[in-house]
Parts: structure tokens; sequence; C-alpha cells
């Protein structure tokens, strides 16, 4: 599987912030989420993210389906 290429939420976002501003906007990748229980692909911007904290991230797609997201081990 691919689980040893999952980091937490927070790291993403911060290297997404670290790109922004520093190279081409065309450049910075979308970070997105694979919603468990199919709930597809969702970007990980402020308006998709409802809350964070350490044992999961809890989102809303784009036709307002609210998903949690486990945040994996340290």
């Amino acid at each position: 599987g691919i689980g040893h290429f999952r980091t937490r939420v927070e790291k993403g976002v911060e290297i997404i912030r670290a790109l922004t501003g520093n190279i081409s906007g065309y450049a910075v990748p979308k970070f997105v989420i694979d919603a468990p229980g199919g709930g597809g692909k969702v970007p990980v911007n402020p308006e998709y993210v409802i809350s964070m904290d350490d044992g999961e991230v809890v989102m809303r797609n784009y036709k307002g389906d609210v998903y949690a997201y486990p945040q994996p081990r340290d």
C-alpha cells in the first residue's frame, strides 16, 4: 500500500504555504485528501476544512457532505 507516504494534514498545509509565494502559482500543487467512505478527493483549503485536531480532520466536500479523515500516527 501507500500508507507510508501519508503525512499529517498540518504538515501538508505547511508545505503548501511554504511553496506559495516562492514558486509560480501554476507550479503549486493542489493538496487533497481522499475522504473515507467514498467521499472523494477534497481540497485542503480553508473553505473545505471544518476542524482539525490530533485525531482527525473534519472536512466538507464539494457537495456539502461532511467527512472525518483520521490523522496518521506519528
